[in-house]
């Protein structure tokens, strides 16, 4: 039966979230329930291995061991270029250039450099759109404008109003060069290598590396052993395209490739991704529904492939899941009800679970009464008043949130129907699950949105809204040609 209500205990689901931020050190899903039972905490050993195998900060391993994001990447080399702007200002923008070494939920503003045991300075850098951009590439196009935006010094742009347009011009948080400047003569050509100390802390150490000062033009064993390096990367990228298809972002697939190959690419004369990218003609950055992925250049990026079974998260019956349901977005549905003063809980679990949902009657009943115990629970703290800010966004993001669920029971396809269906059109319905689903976890987890959140998450619906709209015709009309060509003229 789907796990639709999760029942960690909070300080156990707070401690795994500890760990995996923290722990440098191979482990197992048994040797964390040991040491969870030497503080009386219980946790069984399927909830501790769904746990890490479903934490994008945790790379599985052989034999049922684990690994996490900073004990893979602690310590571990990469490198740039700082741009000629950049030598210019005296400073670099960190941007995307820490990807994916560093902790994604750590933004790059805020991670902290040192050089020779002394903390870099920030520095102001002023630059053009386009450089801005460049900056942020790693993030997706869908993305870069909102990490910019998200910068202390465009705090007070309001780029949520301007649907997220860039100025010409703007400034972006540095980090300033100066102290290796007072150290060497380090010029445009000259490259910043870099190890994480500290993951969770976003704690990275920089050491400078000239380039041959003799003569410039002259290749030197450095420059040999960084063209072997892009060389090793294009082809363990399309060997990742084909084990494991598009990740969930261009950071994951980036960061199972170099941890996978770290020995090859986590060396003194390692280039960077930027670098890569402006030379590979194989590998380029592609659209993927609405977001971007690393993938073949030139080519879309299609739904499925060997890499998920040629299935699409198919489930055992050969059509495509009923999603599981977060418990946010359960209190959501409950709360939706309670603002519209509608008392029959039954209409919120019809909403949450309609008759279509592949469930047996006993499984109904049971998850008919959790939802009703947790209504229960939600109904003696709720404020209507207090509630009334996030109520509209709410509302609206749970229709949507709907209209998705049902275009998703209407496509009933077998595994070999489903690759004919378009396939951008079914990638973008599933992001929009996701990007809908989160849009309900963040309203969950703040009691009040400020004014330029809810702005920013009500510009996000209206775009998945045209989004869905565009989807929808196409995808219920390759379904209606599935059903026409499944009958035979005998």
């Amino acid at each position: 039966m789907p796990n639709y209500l999760n029942s960690m205990d909070a300080t156990i689901y707070n401690f795994l979230d500890t760990l995996v931020r923290d722990y440098n050190e191979i482990f197992s899903a048994h040797d964390i329930q040991k040491f969870l039972n030497s503080f009386h905490l219980k946790a069984s050993l399927q909830e501790l291995s769904e746990f890490f195998d479903n934490d994008e900060r945790v790379f599985p391993l052989e034999r049922k061991l684990y690994i996490t994001r900073s004990g893979a990447f602690s310590g571990q080399l990469f490198s740039f270029a700082p741009t000629r702007q950049e030598i210019m200002q005296k400073c670099f923008v960190p941007g995307d250039r820490c990807i994916p070494f560093a902790d994604p939920e750590i933004l790059s503003v805020s991670l902290r450099f040192f050089y020779k045991n002394k903390l870099l300075p920030k520095k102001v850098f002023e630059c053009d759109r386009n450089s801005a951009y460049e900056f942020f590439t790693l993030y997706g196009d869908e993305y870069s404008s909102q990490y910019i935006a998200s910068d202390p010094q465009n705090s007070n742009l309001h780029f949520a109003e301007k649907d997220f347009e860039l100025p010409a011009h703007l400034k972006l948080t540095g980090t300033s060069l100066e102290p290796i400047f007072e150290d060497m003569d380090f010029q445009y050509g000259d490259r910043l290598l870099l190890r994480v100390l500290n993951w969770g802390e976003g704690v990275v150490e920089i050491v400078p590396q000239s380039r041959n000062r003799m003569n410039p033009f002259k290749i030197d064993s450095a420059d040999i052993e960084r063209e072997r390096w892009y060389g090793l990367l294009e082809t363990y990228l399309l060997e990742s395209f084909e084990r494991i298809g598009p990740c969930s972002s261009i950071e994951e697939q980036l960061a199972d490739v170099f941890y996978e190959h770290r020995k090859d690419l986590c060396v003194p004369s390692c280039g960077s991704i930027h670098e890569f990218l402006n030379r590979t003609k194989k590998v380029g950055i592609e659209l993927f529904g609405v977001e971007s992925r690393l993938w073949f250049a030139g080519e879309s990026v299609p739904a499925i492939g060997d890499w998920n079974g040629n299935s699409f998260g198919l489930g055992g019956n050969g059509t495509l899941p009923f999603f599981s349901m977060p418990i946010y977005v359960i209190d959501s549905f409950l709360k939706d009800l309670l603002h519209e003063k509608k008392n029959d809980i039954s209409e919120a679990i019809q909403r949450m679970l309609p008759d279509r949902t592949l469930l047996s009657n006993s499984e109904r009943e049971f998850l008919a009464l959790q939802i009703r115990h947790r209504n229960a629970i939600i109904r003696k703290k709720y404020n209507w008043f207090a509630d009334f800010t996030n109520a509209a966004l709410r509302h609206r993001a749970l229709d949507l949130y709907c209209k998705v669920d049902s275009l998703v029971s209407e496509l009933d396809c077998n595994k070999k129907e489903i690759a004919q269906l378009p396939q951008q059109e079914l990638v973008t319905l599933s992001q929009l699950f996701t990007h809908v689903s989160r849009i309900l976890e963040v309203i969950e987890s703040n009691n009040d949105c400020d004014e330029d959140e809810s702005y920013t998450m009500s510009l996000s619906l209206e775009g998945m809204e045209l989004n869905f709209d565009e989807i929808r015709v196409p995808l219920l009309s390759a379904m209606d040609k599935i059903r026409r060509d499944r009958f035979i003229v005998v």
